[in-house]
């Protein structure tokens, strides 16, 4: 191979490794873009009605304190910019509870105590580029590059809707940078070696072609022939020498590969968990404020997952809808103005199950919402399923819940065999509860 056709060999090899590494560093900063947007969108909603600090007042024939709404909000479902009643930048929304409609507005200060963000920075724009909303008072125009207070900032965005732009700032962490600079200057040092070596490896292969010429000639035969065995030899080791190199160079990038890989992983891991610790405060708090008695919902979320695991349920999909399930199968009571006697109709789980979709939450955890009051004898609601037409989730749940409801609520010393008369529930879940029980 040539000098040139080295180089250019070697200086595409770099090109890809770089572009392999920046392209999952960007696909970690969008899945990060994303979660935060979801985290943004759902703190939004529920802090409009689970905040003291938020202003909350019913719309009157289309006005909020005689003001029209479309001097409020425009005909837009909700908007960001200073305050109308709240003395700092907000978000104005309008909500719909069945035949009512709330005008919510969010102090800017709020939603940011709310939203942990860390060292990441975040802000909202307008259809102008002006930033409306952010967590540090940020009012300049968007890069995708930010240095701020000593950190790199790398900037995706995603729409809320045809207004409004929400940037989030990853942190480019700098020994991934100062990394990558010294992978380049190593890789580049080690190809000119490289380059050199093969060069020098070269004029010695030259020299011993010339010999053998010489050896086939018969000129110093004897003696000429014993050096350059020795040559060629030595050479050969060479060789190994550098093609073992560069194999341990292939296997330390993939496993930096791998690392990255996992990086990601723990990444989504920990955004999932910020997401159920929401929805599990948001849960205590609807049951604090429509029942007498609130349930344990950390309890409710252990023996159900105690359940699903006995039963041999692993996949972590199903389980951590089954979690969200428990935290917020009494959401849709929200609509019913906290009239716990409206408990018992189908309406809430319907509601509940409108929220769900509004929350984007997973058709699993909707499916709980839904049906935690079907039983298995079908005498349940709001769809009178029975037996094996009921997943195996609303199983569990539906079991869980009452199990508390009568423990707490009812005050019952023996849940579990009122449990087992009423026919209401699936046999197998009741001996596991029973097991869990008596630990």
């Amino acid at each position: 191979m040539k000098g040139s056709s080295f180089r250019v060999f070697y200086v595409s090899i770099l090109i890809w490794i770089l572009a392999a590494a920046l392209i999952m560093f960007h696909m970690l900063a969008r899945y990060s873009t994303r979660d935060f947007k979801q985290i943004f969108e759902k703190t939004v909603y529920m802090l409009a009605y689970s905040s003291k600090e938020v202003y909350c007042v019913k719309v009157v024939d289309g006005k909020v304190d005689n003001i029209l709404m479309t001097k409020l909000i425009g005909n837009r479902p909700f908007s960001i910019g200073p305050g109308i009643f709240v003395d700092d930048n907000s978000v104005k929304l309008v909500l719909e509870k069945g035949n009512q409609m709330d005008y919510v507005e969010i102090p800017g200060g709020v939603l940011q105590r709310e939203i942990n963000s860390g060292h990441e920075k975040w802000f909202v724009t307008d259809k102008k580029g002006n930033v409306v909303l952010s967590n540090d008072n940020y009012a300049n125009q968007p890069n995708w590059l930010l240095l701020e207070n000593g950190n790199l900032l790398y900037t995706l965005a995603e729409r809320l809707d045809d207004d409004y732009t929400l940037y989030y700032g990853k942190v480019v962490p700098w020994h991934f940078i100062f990394g990558l600079i010294g992978f380049i200057i190593i890789f580049l040092t080690g190809s000119n070696l490289l380059a050199a070596s093969l060069k020098h490896q070269k004029e010695q292969i030259e020299n011993m072609k010339a010999s053998l010429r010489k050896i086939v000639e018969g000129k110093d035969l004897t003696e000429n022939a014993s050096e350059d065995l020795k040559e060629l030899g030595n050479l050969v080791k060479k060789l190994r020498a550098t093609v073992l190199k560069d194999k341990k160079s292939m296997e330390k990038l993939e496993r930096q590969n791998e690392e990255l890989l996992s990086t990601l992983e723990i990444e989504k891991e920990t955004h999932d968990k910020a997401i159920l610790n929401i929805y599990k405060t948001f849960g205590a708090l609807i049951e604090e404020k429509v029942h007498a008695a609130s349930l344990p919902i950390e309890k409710m979320m252990e023996l159900a997952l105690f359940i699903a695991r006995e039963l041999g349920i692993s996949d972590k999909e199903e389980l951590y809808a089954l979690q969200i399930g428990m935290a917020l199968h009494d959401i849709g009571i929200l609509e019913e103005n906290q009239n716990e006697s409206t408990f018992h109709g189908k309406r809430h789980c319907l509601t509940g199950a409108r929220y769900g979709k509004a929350l984007k939450l997973s058709p699993l955890a909707i499916d709980i919402i839904k049906h935690h009051h079907e039983t298995y004898n079908g005498t349940g609601f709001p769809d009178g399923l029975a037996g094996e037409g009921i997943s195996m989730r609303v199983r569990i749940a539906s079991a869980v819940i009452a199990y508390f409801e009568e423990k707490y609520r009812v005050k019952n010393a023996d849940p579990i065999e009122k449990m087992k008369k009423s026919k209401h529930f699936e046999p197998k879940v009741l001996s596991i509860m029973e097991k869990w029980l008596s630990k």
